[in-house]
């Protein structure tokens, strides 16, 4: 195990914190608290809180000030400190089931997976995406609680966290069309939960463990664990690289129930490692509608 330094970047206490990420455009991190029901910007030590109606799973950037937003019943549009219907998807999260994580391919398409949340149903999700002709499509239904979305280098795989089966997925994708195919088991976690995920320049994964009080680093090749960061805290939510070289690596966390003083925060530290930045959405498709 690495000797990893941890320092915490903002102490902000976040009942759920999940998908960060980094804006390259104008040196800004954006994350949400999803029990919270808020959209988080950081820029410069300082957070702007944007309030929504209900829980929010996660947020893309489009530019440097407009993001989609993922929710229980809707796709939000936050744009000019405005926010607006961009989608409604309540036919396909229904009753009991919310947005969780998402992510943009190298083309601009949005990716996002659901989850059953009020507890009562058999756990069940899926995998969605938003093709070329701006119609959401299903990629896989026999998700249970879908979590970390990242690709490889080269846009030939992708890669998704299950986090109630505790393994991580990897499938062939088709960077002309957006789908996804040959789905198979890369690596399984029995000590904690795989939740949120990014991967380095050399394709390497990074993969928060729920539960597991780290972070663990995977070969994308045959899922062998290559390293650890250890995380002061239980409930690590999701991972994001930083900075303008790319080297630095933020930590998002989840308070609920927990107790100890660093539940909820979120921690930062420089890495041997070198990722790359994500993906924006498409800006020509995302009027509202």
């Amino acid at each position: 195990m690495s000797n990893y330094k941890l320092e915490l970047l903002c102490n902000i206490k976040n009942i759920l914190g999940e998908g960060p990420i980094y804006n390259y455009g104008n040196d800004t991190m954006s994350f949400v608290d999803i029990v919270g029901q808020k959209l988080c910007i950081f820029d410069n030590n300082n957070i702007k809180e944007i309030k929504f109606d209900e829980k929010i799973g996660a947020s893309i950037p489009i530019n440097n000030n407009s993001f989609l937003v993922l929710a229980e019943s809707k796709i939000y549009l936050y744009k000019n400190n405005q926010i607006s219907i961009y989608e409604d998807i309540s036919s396909i999260t229904g009753k009991g089931l919310r947005c969780n994580d998402a992510k943009a391919d190298i083309n601009g398409r949005l990716y996002f997976s659901t989850m059953v949340d009020d507890g009562i149903q058999e756990p069940h999700g899926g995998l969605y995406y938003i093709n070329d002709d701006n119609q959401i499509i299903c990629l896989d239904n026999n998700t249970k609680l879908g979590n970390g979305l990242a690709w490889n280098k080269d846009n030939t795989k992708f890669y998704y966290s299950d986090s109630l089966l505790h393994k991580v997925f990897v499938y062939d994708y088709d960077i002309n069309t957006g789908l996804l195919s040959n789905k198979k088991p890369l690596f399984e976690i029995k000590d904690g939960v795989p939740d949120g995920m990014t991967i380095d320049l050399n394709d390497n994964l990074f993969v928060a463990v729920w539960g597991g009080s780290r972070v663990e680093i995977r070969s994308s090749i045959d899922g062998s664990l290559l390293d650890t960061i250890s995380v002061p805290t239980k409930l690590v939510t999701s991972c994001a690289f930083v900075g303008k070289s790319f080297n630095k690596l933020v930590i998002t966390t989840a308070k609920l129930d927990e107790t100890d003083e660093y539940a909820g925060n979120i921690f930062i530290t420089s890495l041997d490692y070198k990722g790359k930045k994500e993906y924006f959405v498409k800006e020509k498709n995302c009027e509202t509608k």
